[in-house]
């Protein structure tokens, strides 16, 4: 069984390049935040919500207890970002609609 910081590292290691400055942005995480984390004065778990969101191929089970594999395989990866586009797509139409009902109600109350 890996530990906490045994996990972030390898992330770091495998979708970086070992360069934490850059998995640090691209997960919105402070460099130094996440320095003391690889270090164990912070709990590398504060950032695991961050590192999901980040970093979609990362199997939750794995980042938070170590079990299963850490990577989704290709074929659930490609699944889940076509998922993940069809709901971007329904969130852009759903805002698009309520423009469109603001704008109308607007209408309605200068009349």
């Amino acid at each position: 069984m890996t530990t906490e910081t045994e996990r972030l590292d390898y992330l770091i290691k495998v979708l970086a390049g070992n360069n934490a400055k850059s998995f640090a942005e691209k997960a919105q995480i402070r460099p130094d935040s996440l320095s003391r984390a690889r270090k164990g004065i912070n709990r590398p778990s504060t950032y695991f919500e961050r590192i999901l969101a980040a970093f979609p191929q990362v199997q939750r089970e794995w980042l938070y207890h170590g079990t299963g594999e850490p990577l989704l395989q290709d074929k659930e990866r490609s699944e889940m970002l076509k998922r993940m586009a069809s709901l971007e797509k329904e969130v852009r139409r759903l805002a698009m609609a309520v423009e469109e009902l603001v704008k109308c109600q607007k209408s309605a109350s200068d009349q």
